[in-house]
């Protein structure tokens, strides 16, 4: 596969057609057609229960690559065996995990650590719409803080959400392997950081910022828009971790007041909330800079 420079060098052959059962505007069906573009026909898709678990309507599916759906916690595991009955039976298949953050950050962080401990030759994207969206928007350990969800509701006494996100990208890195975050707003970032996933020799992350208009509470022709100002905000930074090394690739050049506004599950926000959260993607972008994260140059 040549270099991709342009839009123009994207591949043409679209795996995943239109009619599915996604929400109007779902960036996580997006961020799925957009990587089987480079990951090609001769993958397999390993589909978590979540949002994408409704690509299938038995006997059914959008899907022209094979798909296996399972359980919440076990995608790593399942992609493990495909991988060992492809290798027995003398057939190479590219191996895509694709799982929402309650099945990476919380219920399948196991199964995906071990896997990676076991240096499985699979691509792990993570379409990270900051909670258990297919069951009714609840709370997982990748909500923002404050945000408004099911079972972080906003009351007289409750704030929604009171803990920060879990910074699994980092987490990830730190194993060892190949770790990158992206956005759908960027998208030839998006498919390089895919292609250079799919040429790696055993795991690597990718963890993908899934706009989600049901329960982000915003107009479905919006996304892009809203996943451009979480990386100009600071909100969602881009960056990939090679060999436990960070190299920063987008900077914070607007308030995150900016990304907030945009969504009803901030509409509550009183200032010094919002300031709260200001401060906390400042301290976090002050580690980038002064390089307490890993390094922060270009390679």
């Amino acid at each position: 596969m040549s270099e991709l420079q342009t839009i123009a060098d994207i591949p043409k052959e679209n795996l995943l057609s239109g009619g599915t059962a996604a929400c109007p505007g779902c960036g996580s069906i997006t961020g799925l057609k957009m990587a089987l573009l480079i990951m090609g026909k001769d993958t397999v898709v390993v589909n978590s229960s979540g949002c994408m678990t409704l690509l299938c309507n038995y006997p059914r599916t959008p899907l022209r690559v094979p798909w296996i759906h399972n359980a919440i916690e076990n995608a790593p595991s399942t992609a493990s065996g495909i991988i060992r009955a492809a290798k027995r039976l003398g057939k190479k298949l590219n191996v895509l995990c694709y799982c929402g953050d309650g099945a990476t950050y919380d219920i399948g962080l196991q199964a995906l650590s071990a896997a990676i401990a076991r240096n499985e030759d699979f691509v792990y994207i993570c379409y990270n719409n900051g909670s258990f969206g297919n069951t009714g928007d609840q709370w997982s350990t990748a909500t923002p803080l404050f945000a408004n969800t099911t079972t972080t509701p906003v009351g007289r006494k409750s704030r929604g959400n009171t803990l920060s996100r879990k910074d699994m990208a980092k987490i990830i890195g730190a194993h060892g392997c190949y770790s990158a975050t992206a956005s759908l707003a960027y998208p030839l970032d998006y498919l390089r950081k895919v292609k250079k996933a799919k040429e790696i020799k055993g795991p690597a992350y990718i963890e993908l910022l899934a706009h989600c208009p049901t329960d982000w509470h915003f107009d479905s022709g919006q996304g892009m828009k809203i996943s451009r100002l979480a990386v100009q905000t600071g909100v969602w930074p881009l960056y990939e971790v090679v060999d436990g090394v960070l190299y920063l690739q987008s900077d914070k050049t607007r308030p995150v007041e900016d990304f907030l506004k945009t969504q009803g599950r901030f509409k509550h926000l009183t200032k010094r909330e919002t300031a709260a959260i200001q401060a906390e993607v400042d301290k976090e972008w002050d580690m980038y800079k002064t390089g307490e994260y890993w390094k922060t140059d270009e390679y």
